[in-house]
């Protein structure tokens, strides 16, 4: 009971720690001239120390309690947890960016806060075990799922630049899907480093390794450069919550699709589907929020 609080404490840590990241890698963008700011984006941000804080913050920070929260909780449960952080950026987006908050948008953050704690409760426990690596049929489905999801990310980021209306949703949206197949890896992963320190490990554990390893460097790296775009694109207020939408919904089909796992009480299920509904409603509060603010400048 208390190492499953600590867990939960750790997934708590790390959602913090990844939105106030957020908080101050947004800012830095704001304080970009808009000369600078639409021409190589990143070649300006790394200069900025705000933005490097922001990096190590939302990067290592969050990373470091991701992985511990992994070895007691499970998959499943971080992405739900770490949605506690939308408090950060709540305060955060009001205090250091001065994005004020509609009354909607309160309404709609709280609606997120509601569901991760339903799906929480759900208790979608998931062991970190390599033997499910033994399964082709399991390997089929981890491999075709982050295809999909890669599929998802560069199709809808690459979207969202090269459209002008409306181009902070697919942005947001599509730089949701690197961190879900981060998710999805980093329990496997996890699972390997105490086979390999106690010098037992097998082909598949080495395998499993070196996939979590890249998973972990290529995807983070990646997903975090690509997410500066939606960040400059729209309302930090707006676009991580957006952001979030494909990484709240993933762990039930991990849960279910991916590992199979049956419900672990009767009423889990109906838990996952009011948390889903209520995400989806919040999502849709916050989209309809960002078209109205881009039509706003737009037409200015």
């Amino acid at each position: 009971m208390v190492s499953y609080a600590i867990g939960i404490l750790f997934g708590i840590l790390a959602g913090c720690s990844n939105f106030f990241g957020q908080i101050l890698q947004k800012k830095a963008i704001n304080d970009l001239p808009a000369e600078q700011a639409s021409n190589n984006l990143m070649k300006q941000l790394i200069h900025s120390r705000t933005w490097i804080l922001g990096f190590i913050i939302m990067s290592v920070g969050s990373a470091v309690f991701i992985f511990l929260a992994q070895l007691v909780v499970g998959a499943a449960l971080i992405p739900g947890l770490m949605a506690s952080g939308f408090i950060v950026l709540a305060i955060g987006s009001s205090m250091i960016l001065k994005e004020k908050l509609t009354t909607k948008e309160f309404l709609a953050i709280f609606m997120l806060v509601l569901a991760v704690v339903l799906i929480s409760g759900s208790q979608l426990a998931i062991e970190a075990d390599i033997s499910y690596f033994e399964s082709s049929q399991f390997n089929l489905r981890i491999g075709t799922s982050s295809f999909v999801c890669l599929v998802l990310w560069l199709s809808l980021f690459y979207y969202g630049k090269r459209i002008q209306k409306f181009k902070s949703i697919p942005l947001a949206i599509g730089t949701g899907f690197p961190f879900v197949i981060n998710n999805l890896w980093m329990g496997p992963f996890a699972a390997t480093f105490s086979p390999i320190f106690e010098s037992s490990a097998t082909i598949i554990i080495w395998v499993v390794f070196g996939i979590g390893l890249v998973v972990t460097i290529v995807v983070n790296v990646l997903g975090i450069s690509h997410y500066q775009y939606a960040l400059e694109a729209g309302n930090a207020s707006l676009v991580v919550p957006l952001q979030q939408l494909p990484q709240q919904i993933a762990p039930i089909l991990i849960y279910y699709f991916i590992y199979q796992l049956n419900s672990p009480t009767n009423y889990s299920f109906i838990l996952l589907v009011v948390g889903i509904i209520l995400i989806l409603i919040a999502g849709a509060i916050l989209a309809n929020r960002q078209i109205a603010l881009e039509s706003e400048s737009l037409q200015s």
